[in-house]
C-alpha cells in the first residue's frame, strides 16, 4: 500500500541482501528492505519494507513500517501498516496504526512528543556532509 505512493521518493535504498551494522544518516529519504543494526536518522522519510528489519533507534521526519523495527522511534509522523511490527518506545506528533499491526512498547503521541528532536540529531556526520557538498 505505501509502496505505490512512495515509489520514487527515496534517494537511498537498502536492498534485501544488505546488512548494515552501525549508524546510518541520510539527508532525504530512505527505503529499507534489508537489515540495519545501530541508529538511523534523517529529516526525510523512511520506509521499512516488508522484508526490512531494523534493530535500531530511529529518528525521522516520516516513518512508514511494513517490516520489523526493534528499537525506539521518534518521528513527526509514524504509520504502522498491517504487516508492520514495532518493539520499542514511540514518540510522534501523528500516529496511524493499521488493523493487524503489532506494537509492543510505550507510546507518546502529542504536538510536543518530538519537540526535543533537533536537526543536529538527523544531520549527516561531518565527513559525509563534506563529501556530498563537494560532489
Amino acid at each position: 500500500m505505501a509502496e505505490a505512493a512512495a515509489g520514487t521518493d527515496f534517494t537511498t535504498v537498502i536492498g534485501g541482501d544488505v546488512v548494515i551494522k552501525g549508524d546510518v544518516a541520510v539527508e532525504r529519504g530512505m527505503r529499507v528492505d534489508g537489515q540495519i543494526e545501530g541508529t538511523v536518522a534523517t529529516k526525510g522519510k523512511i520506509l521499512v519494507g516488508k522484508t526490512g528489519q531494523l534493530k535500531a533507534d530511529i529518528r525521522a521526519g516520516t516513518l512508514t513500517i511494513e517490516g520489523r523495527v526493534s528499537g525506539n522511534v521518534s518521528a513527526e509522523r509514524v504509520q504502522i501498516e498491517a504487516s508492520g511490527q514495532v518493539f520499542g518506545d514511540l514518540n510522534a506528533t501523528k500516529l496511524v496504526v493499521s488493523e493487524g499491526a503489532t506494537f509492543v512498547g510505550k507510546v507518546n503521541v502529542s504536538p510536543e512528543a518530538v519537540k526535543g528532536f533537533s536537526k543536529a540529531e538527523t544531520a549527516l556526520p561531518r565527513p559525509s556532509a563534506a563529501k556530498i557538498a563537494a560532489a
